[in-house]
């Protein structure tokens, strides 16, 4: 049941010297403008490292949780979550040390072990 043909539309944006393009179904410009949903993208990408950050350093890598029940699957995601915010805490604190580097410049993996 798909459509024949798709409109889209070509986003560009340069950041930081580098051309930035993103094709998007959202065709209104004055709904949607350019410069936002390239913003936005971006953000997004870094909600998307987030997720690898917990995925990969936290849960190392595992695909299950280790908890059986539902209570303790709940409190298991919120540990998780508790122990990522607090690392990008400390991330932050370590950047403020640092003249010119953003926190999310630094190595959550690094950040990971310092406070260890």
């Amino acid at each position: 049941d798909l459509p024949e043909t798709l409109q889209a539309r070509l986003l560009s944006k340069t950041v930081k010297g580098k051309v930035r393009q993103i094709l998007t179904s959202m065709t209104d410009p004055l709904r949607f403008p350019s410069e936002e949903i390239v913003d936005l993208y971006s953000q997004r990408w870094e909600i998307e490292l987030g997720y690898r950050e917990m995925k990969q350093s936290l849960l190392d890598s595992r695909y299950t949780l280790r908890s059986k029940t539902p209570e303790m699957i709940e409190q298991e995601l919120w540990g998780v979550l508790l122990g990522y915010n607090l690392l990008r805490y400390q991330m932050l604190e370590m950047s403020r040390h640092c003249p010119g580097i953003y926190p999310c410049e630094m190595s959550f993996t690094a950040c990971t072990w310092a406070i260890l």
